[in-house]
């Protein structure tokens, strides 16, 4: 902005740049430092289908192309690009993205969702344009993490226990919602941030067994996270 307003730049490449497009640029980094680069790679193909037509309004001979229906006719394009990334991601062990139906106790609904509980008390869900319901059900959960994208998450730990010490869970929510329902008597610490975004946790006793503690870290943008 200020080579703009020094006119070092052009002066239109402000109008390209600042505007509302830059959101996607910003949750990609964001995305990318986080180490989710399938996140990364969604919002890499938005910021990009959403700039071609600013450019090609701001500088018509630089891609002569684009025109005003370019939205309408190739939006089918971030459908593939998806697609694609999905099938990289299976073949080259990256994640595994499963398109699964409602089940009881763990269920992942409408789109994909990768792992769950493990055998050793570690619970991992990832979630894209979807949605899943999981219960704990292992004796003594040691953290874990979550991470959503245009979907949510619920995740039921009043039918296990902390081990001593310091225990982590780790929530990344972009566009999207994960409650977290946990004992009344449990130890819980809240250290997520949030942009564009909320956290709610509700009060909990201060009784609890201060030996045991949940430490719930994070980040949230577009979206929320409900700790009751």
């Amino acid at each position: 902005m200020l080579a703009s307003n020094l006119g070092w730049v052009d002066g239109r490449l402000s109008e390209v740049i600042f505007s509302w497009r830059l959101i996607f640029v910003a949750l990609m980094i964001i995305s990318l430092f986080s180490r989710s680069y399938f996140s990364a790679f969604i919002f890499l193909a938005l910021s990009t289908f959403f700039y071609l037509p600013k450019i090609a309004e701001v500088y018509p001979e630089a891609l002569p192309w684009v025109n005003s229906e370019f939205a309408s006719n190739y939006w089918p394009v971030l459908i593939i690009a998806v697609g694609i990334a999905i099938i990289c991601g299976i073949f080259f062990g990256r994640a595994k993205l499963l398109f699964v139906f409602p089940r009881s106790r763990n269920n992942a609904t409408c789109g994909f969702a990768e792992g769950g509980a493990t055998t050793d008390g570690v619970y991992a869900r990832s979630v894209v344009f979807g949605g899943a319901e999981d219960v704990f059900l292992e004796p003594v959960f040691r953290g874990g993490a979550i991470e959503v994208v245009f979907g949510g998450v619920e995740l039921d730990l009043r039918k296990t226990t902390l081990p001593e010490g310091e225990t982590h869970l780790a929530i990344e929510a972009v566009f999207g919602g994960v409650e977290v329902q946990v004992p009344k008597d449990w130890k819980v610490e809240n250290r997520m941030s949030a942009v564009f975004g909320g956290v709610e946790s509700k009060e909990f006793s201060q009784t609890s067994d201060n030996s045991r503690k949940l430490i719930i870290t994070g980040d949230v943008v577009f979206g929320g996270v409900e700790i009751s």
